[in-house]
Formats: C-alpha cells, structure tokens, sequence
C-alpha cells in the first residue's frame, strides 16, 4: 500500500579493525529510485527509534549516514504539508530540530555519505553530520524551500553560512531557488564549501567508510570552520536587491531566509536561530503563499508525470522524425529532438539558406551540449551524420512523425500537410507546432486526419518544459498516446486540450495582456504597468513579454482570438500600430528599459479617461484572466482547472507561490465574486 512507503533508517553495525564499533545507517522507502526518501512523521519516527538504538551502545565510536541508491533523501514529504495550520508547522520546525540535533550532539564523528539526489531536509540532516562525503555522480543538491515560499527550517539556515559561508549560503538557499529553482551537481556543492570531500561512484561507500575510520583514530582530523564577515554586508545587500528584482515583496520567504542567514553569520546563539526557524516555518508554511506552492508541486511533479490524459492504446515508436520548416523554431525542434531521442532527423526547408543557418545552429547546439556534459564527449560527431537537410520530400519517406513548424499561415500548413500525406506511412503522425491556429482545420482535407496533432512547443525548446498537446475531434488514441510517449521521451510535461483558437497558455496571456493594453488609453506608462503586474511575483511584465515573444507574433495570435471571440478579445488599436513597426518590442533595451521612440509616438490615450492605480491595473488582468479561465473550463477546452494552471507555471513561468490563476483566484476569492464559485473543484485541489 502507498501508506506504506516512508523512510525507513536502518541501523547495522561494523566492528572495523582498526576504529572499533562503527554504527551504519541508511536511510531506505523500500522503493526504487523513482520514489525518493522523503521525511514524513513516520520517517521522523524510525530517525527517534534509530537513535535510541544508537545511543543505547555503549561501544559505538562512529556514525556513517547514506541513502538507498542513486537517493540519499529529497527532504519533507510535500504532500503532507497540504492544508498545513501554524500547530502542524511549528510541531514540524521543532521535531526536525530535536532529532538532528541529537544527531550532532553525538560524542563520535559522524559523516554524511552522499550517494545520490540530497535535497532540503536531505541536505539539512547531511549538514548535522561532522564530516560530508560526495559521490561524484551525487546530485541533484541544494534547497528548494525558497521557491516553495518556505525556508530551511530544520537548521539549514543556520548551518550554511557557518559551514560554507554566508556568500555561498545565500547562493545556495537564496538565488539558486529563485532562479527557477537551480541545484548543483557533486562538483560545484563541494566547491561551494558542502561537502569536505569528493569521490568516485565506483568505491563511494568503502572510501567513505574508510574515511569514518580515520577520524575515528584520528588519521584524518576535522578542518575548523570559522566563517569570516568579511564582505557580509555587501552580500547580504545584493542578496536582498536580487529577491525584489524577482518577487517584488509578493512573497515573504525568500527575505525571512535572508534574515536568518544573516543571524547566523554575525555570530548567532545556535539554539536561538532554531528557534527563529521555527518561528518563520510556522508564519510561512500555513500562508497562502506556501498552500499554492505546494499545489503548484503536486501539479509540476506529481501530476503531470502520470499523464491522466493518455489513451489507453499502443503509441507508434518514433525511429525517425521529419521538421518542416527550418527557421529558428524549426531548427531547436529538430536540435531538441535529435538530442532526445537520438533518431535520423530530416529537415526540409524550401530555402537553402534557411537549411544552411539551420545547419549551424543544430551543430552548435551538439558542440555546446557535448561541452556541458548533456551529450557525452565525442557522440556529438555521432549525432550530426544523423541529420538530412533537404529542400525536397523524398528524404522524408519513412518517418514516423512528421512535425510542421512553418510560418503561421493556414494555407500553407494545409499545403504542407497534403504534400507529407502522400510521402509518409499512412498510420505515421503528422503533427503541427502552431500556437493559435485550428489543427482540425489544417487536416480537413487529408484523407486520414485522425493521425494528425497538434503538438505546441514553448520558446525556447530546450528550456521551457511545457507541451501543449491538442486533440481534434478526429485524433485516433494513437495518435495521441504517440504525442504523450514523445512527450515523456522529450521530458517535457504534456497537457492535452481541445483544438480552440491559442489553446491554453497563449489564450490566457492574451486576455491578461488584452487588459494591460488598455491601461495606455489611460494614459499609464508602459513602464508603470510593467511594474503594477510584477508585484504579484510574475517574471516579467506584459510589454516586457512583448519583446521576447514578439510584437507580430503575438498581434497574430490577437487577431485569431479576436476572429473567435470578439468580445472578450477587442481588436486594440494601439497594438495593431505597435505590430507594424520596424521593432524588436516595446523597449529599446539598448538605452536601458526605455520605450522605444516609434512606440512611445503610436500610443493613443482616449480622451476623459484617467489613469489607473496599479491595484486597479493588476485587478482588471486578473479578473479578465479568471473570466477566460473559467470559459474555458466551461468549454472543456481542458479537463479541469489544474491544466490551466499547470500550463501557466510550465509554459508562462507564473510563480509557484502564485499557483496558477485558477488556484490563485480561488485563494483570495476572486472566482467567488466573479461567479459565486471556486474554480478548482474539491478533488483538484487534493493530492492525487
């Protein structure tokens, strides 16, 4: 039973010749490697009974602590944190402390043998030990509290700075979770001062219980660790500019961990920096901030891997795929793939120059992957021989998936899909990159449009993890079990949904936007809504988003939501002027966040209207976005409201402190007085 699976600390004992009785502990679910240990009450539990054992040895000179393989412990149990009061946060804060401290407080070396994936609380435990030792295929490392709007609170706030110093702590607990929540590999966590020594996966654990015998008998001696100030009050000023610049006061978490490093590095009472931990996990983890986090979790990490989606049928292996269409999406397409996958990769292009440019990007990309470790050294070379150029159709003869990713012109997707109709196998999947227009419309006229999908990749490919994958009312359950199979092959997490104008992510920006837009015929700066929609966390601001999508990309992804829908999608007179300038977006980053000139000529204000307030800017987007998340739910263009979230926090880098609109609007009672209702259901709101 799922209830039965929780971390387990067996204890065994080794009497080593030369340090006497040494006590062996791994930390084991009972699982394999796709199931990590976690610490859940019962896990805490068997730590309490572990060490009763322990301590109850009168004999025991030595502690060494490691993981099941390829996991040494991936921190808390998430789920258990859903709904969580302040009496659960603060029973959590000071059970942790108490077990780990008796860890520490115990009168013999003790080491963390690292074997694997060591992450929050993982991390924390590993800290408690005298002395860590890495395998050098350990990883990932680091915390992940801050970019669940949390912290480190079973001493990790306290222990960082002291060990590794207060830079590297605030690196380490504070940056790295901002930035999407980066983790390091054994290399960088031991130059980061986490780990005091490095070894090869072959004989990880014989060296590291080699090295528990030496501090034993004194052969190796532990380094005194005195962390220095210098320079504390420059990091910690950086630090704090650094979390503005990304949350914008939207959440309190990331500045509280600031606060505590900065306890710890200025010299800091141990037990009372405990208890400043428990006093901010118990603030944090019960707030709004925190409960959409974790939903945001089960969502990213949980959900989306069991693909609730997928149809229960056979998918066609994909031995070989085609891109049609060789510019800049077209050529990360088939980059991204070749790498995946490491199938034969055709690209067709009508333009030899086109197929020359894409040429070099797909090898750059190889050499730049084989040099930061993502392609093994050498098979790159490999993987180019793989790749076809090709202006013309017989190359793609035999391909299993035939992807499109031409301009966005629907007579020309309809032609290209005829011309592939008559090269491939008739059960290969012809699949269309569009992110607006109908997929159903493009296959019309083929004679077998069940095979065909849509498959909607984020820019850039390689980084953005979001699928968008859209059924027509023809879609066969291959074909779609295909689509999700490539999805998994590609990592990428795939929501389906039904074949309307932008689908998910790029409908609902368009409505969040469209209701930006209007704020310049209120004569509002563009700078000054940019910063009115950043204060509630999100990356960028919808004139800055502009710029990286592109002024007439996203025009066009306008007009079709406008042809479908005009009345929640105005055609805006501003925008459409904004779209036939000779620009890259809004702002000429060049002279810094200015506008540029011919941009700033082509506003229009409307006469009689003053400008808004940011809360009132910041309302209207959210309200418009809830009413088109709700339409949406009402047109099942998804299954429910958790898709319409996940595609913002996957495919639009909405916080996950936010949650996704649908969580967020039902969280501060939007939906409620907009609809009289929540938009998530009991059971989306549940762990599955």
């Amino acid at each position: 039973m799922a209830n039965d699976v929780y971390t387990r600390f067996k204890v065994r004992y080794y009497d080593s010749r030369e340090a006497g009785r040494l006590a062996l502990v791994t930390m084991d679910n009972g699982a394999d490697h796709t199931k990590p240990n976690t610490f859940g009450l019962r896990a805490l539990e068997s730590l309490r009974d572990a060490l009763d054992s322990i301590e109850s040895q009168s004999d025991v000179k030595g502690l060494m602590l490691t993981g099941k393989p390829f996991i040494f412990a991936a921190g808390a149990d998430i789920t258990a944190f859903e709904g969580a009061d302040e009496d659960f946060a603060r029973e959590a804060g000071r059970t942790g402390h108490g077990l780990f401290r008796r860890l520490m407080d115990l009168p013999y070396p003790t080491l963390a043998a690292i074997n694997g994936v060591c992450l929050g609380g993982g991390l924390e435990i590993a800290l408690h030990c005298d002395y860590r030792t890495l395998s050098q295929a350990a990883g990932p490392i680091g915390f992940p509290e801050v970019f669940l709007s949390i912290l480190p609170a079973w001493g990790g706030t306290q222990l960082t700075p002291r060990i590794a110093g207060p830079a590297n702590a605030l690196q380490v607990i504070v940056r790295n979770a901002l930035d999407n929540n980066r983790t390091l590999n054994a290399a960088q966590a031991a130059q980061l001062g986490l780990a005091d020594d490095v070894i090869p996966a072959v004989d990880f654990y014989e060296r590291s219980l080699r090295t528990l015998e030496e501090l034993v008998t004194g052969e190796r001696r532990l380094a005194e660790r005195i962390p220095s100030t210098e320079g504390l009050d420059d990091a910690l000023q950086e630090a704090r500019e650094y979390v503005e610049n990304r949350v914008h006061g939207a959440t309190r978490a990331p500045g509280l961990a600031i606060d505590l490093i900065e306890f710890a590095a200025r010299g800091g009472d141990f037990n009372e920096g405990y208890r400043l931990e428990e006093e901010a996990i118990t603030e944090l983890l019960p707030a709004r901030q925190a409960q959409a986090a974790v939903y945001a979790f089960e969502l990213t990490q949980q959900r989306i891997r069991k693909q609730p989606w997928r149809p229960d049928a056979e998918p066609r292996p994909v031995r070989k795929a085609a891109i049609v269409g060789s510019g800049l999406m077209g050529a990360q397409l088939g980059s991204y793939i070749l790498q995946r996958l490491e199938v034969p990769i055709v690209m067709k292009d009508i333009d030899e120059a086109v197929l020359e440019q894409a040429r070099q990007t797909i090898e750059a990309d190889l050499d730049q992957a084989a040099e930061r470790g993502r392609v093994r050294r050498g098979k790159e070379r490999f993987l180019k021989t793989l790749v076809t150029y090709t202006t013309s159709y017989e190359p793609v003869e035999g391909a299993d998936l035939a992807l499109e990713a031409v301009v966005e012109r629907m007579d020309v997707k309809q032609r290209i899909f005829a011309d592939l109709e008559q090269v491939v196998d008739d059960d290969a999947i012809l699949a269309s990159n569009t992110s607006s227009l109908s997929v159903t419309e493009m296959a019309a006229h083929l004679d077998r449009p069940e095979r065909v999908v849509g498959l909607h990749f984020f820019n850039p490919v390689r980084v953005m993890p979001f699928l968008e994958i859209v059924r027509t009312e023809a879609a066969s359950d291959r074909a779609l079990a295909t689509a999700f199979e490539l999805s998994k092959q590609l990592r990428k997490s795939g929501v389906q949904c039904k074949d309307t104008p932008a689908f998910i992510v790029n409908r609902l920006l368009m409505r969040f936007n469209g209701a930006c837009m209007q704020a310049l015929r209120h004569g509002n700066p563009f700078t000054d809504i940019d910063d009115a929609i950043k204060q509630l966390g999100l990356p960028m601001g919808p004139f800055e988003l502009l710029g990286f999508v592109g002024l007439k990309v996203a025009y066009h992804t306008a007009e079709t939501l406008h042809a479908a829908f005009p009345d929640r999608f105005p055609r805006d007179e501003n925008f459409r002027r904004f779209a036939e300038l000779d620009v890259d977006g809004i702002y000429d980053w060049s002279r810094g966040r200015v506008t540029h000139d011919e941009v700033a000529a082509a506003v229009q204000v409307d006469e009689g209207l003053e400008p808004l307030s940011g809360e009132e800017i910041r309302q209207r987007a959210l309200e418009a976005t809830t009413d088109e998340a709700k339409m949406m739910l009402d047109e099942q263009v998804v299954a429910d409201g958790r898709d319409i979230d996940t595609g913002l926090l996957l495919g639009a880098g909405w916080p996950f402190f936010m949650g996704g609109i649908c969580k967020y609007a039902d969280q501060i009672s939007l939906s409620d007085k907009l609809f009289g209702r929540q938009l998530l259901t009991a059971d989306d709101r549940a762990f599955a």
